[in-house]
């Protein structure tokens, strides 16, 4: 297969799923709607901590900070200012970058276990801060207002365009020089060191672009919730659901938190009528595959082609 070919179908098939999806959204029920809003938003999510944890092996835990910035400043722009919705969503999302920024240059001298437990407690002090803020009304609710308030069919178009500008986002980073630096400094730091891979340089990029998308899933959040709580937008379950998520499907894989996130969706949905279960079927499922599929479900796939085709040379050799 021709690499123009194989560039057509990594970057078209994408393109065509997001096109019919978006102009059949209001073919579906509201339910649906909102379902296939959540699965969406956790697949945009899983794969913007992808970039970092996955392709970057910066095991972060503070992502959750991104989700509430780009929640809140998408309520609290339209409240104050009242700007028209799309310009206020991308500056909420060019904010979760900056802050992106802000928060990479002091994580990115810690390393493994430390950076984990320093991301954990920035999110920790953020959502403290955030409970005491009255200019955000601290532990009260925040109405999204009017402008903000759209149908839940419009909300799941805005979900549908935002996954597919992470995909191609992630897919075209990735295959560039920055993608090559980034999974070379993951899979050997001083080997990448050695011929002048800057770890700073190289992963201070990754970290605003992996901020501003999961800013961005926060401000489809807000248009989703409608009203926004800091327990809610500020949890840190959201960087939890991200790893869990890409630890499913496969660490450092483009279909990895697709696959992931749809398994774990639907795993809650329906594991929800064995309330006092649900976490630990989710928690089971979690184990088993670690235990025995430490590469993911993508990985575990991986192999079996691979086996297959080899199968199937030696049979046409004999």
């Amino acid at each position: 297969m021709s690499d123009r070919l194989k560039n057509v179908l990594r970057y078209g098939i994408p393109v065509v799923l997001a096109v019919i999806l978006y102009f059949t959204a209001f073919s579906v029920d509201r339910s649906t709607a909102n379902d296939f809003t959540g699965l969406f938003l956790l697949m945009t999510l899983a794969m913007a901590w992808n970039l970092v944890g996955g392709f970057g092996g910066q095991f972060s835990l503070g992502h959750s900070i991104f989700v509430g910035v780009g929640s809140y400043a998408t309520a609290v722009i339209l409240t104050t200012l009242g700007w028209p919705l799309l310009p206020t969503m991308l500056i909420a999302a060019a904010l979760s970058a900056f802050i992106g920024l802000l928060l990479a240059y002091p994580l990115l001298r810690l390393r493994g276990p430390y950076l984990a437990v320093g991301s954990l407690g920035i999110a920790v002090a953020s959502y403290g801060w955030m409970i005491n803020w009255n200019f955000t009304k601290a532990s009260q609710a925040y109405a999204v207002p009017p402008l903000g308030q759209i149908s839940l069919h419009e909300t799941y178009q805005f979900s549908i365009i935002l996954l597919l500008i992470t995909t191609v986002s992630i897919v075209a980073l990735v295959r560039s020089p920055l993608g090559l630096r980034l999974v070379a400094l993951r899979d050997d730091e001083a080997g990448a060191a050695s011929i002048g891979v800057k770890r700073v340089r190289t992963l201070l990029p990754v970290w605003a672009l992996s901020g501003l998308l999961t800013g961005a899933m926060g401000a489809v959040y807000a248009l989703q919730s409608g009203s926004l709580t800091v327990d809610a937008t500020f949890n840190i379950q959201f960087s939890l659901d991200a790893a869990i998520v890409c630890v499913i499907g496969g660490l450092g894989t483009l279909t990895g938190p697709v696959i992931g996130a749809f398994i774990v969706y639907y795993l809650r949905k329906y594991s929800a009528d064995f309330s006092n279960f649900a976490l630990l079927i989710e928690a089971v499922f979690l184990v088993v595959v670690v235990r025995f599929f430490p590469s993911g479900l993508v990985g575990l796939a991986t192999k079996g082609y691979r086996a297959l085709a080899k199968r199937r040379a030696d049979l046409v050799k004999k």
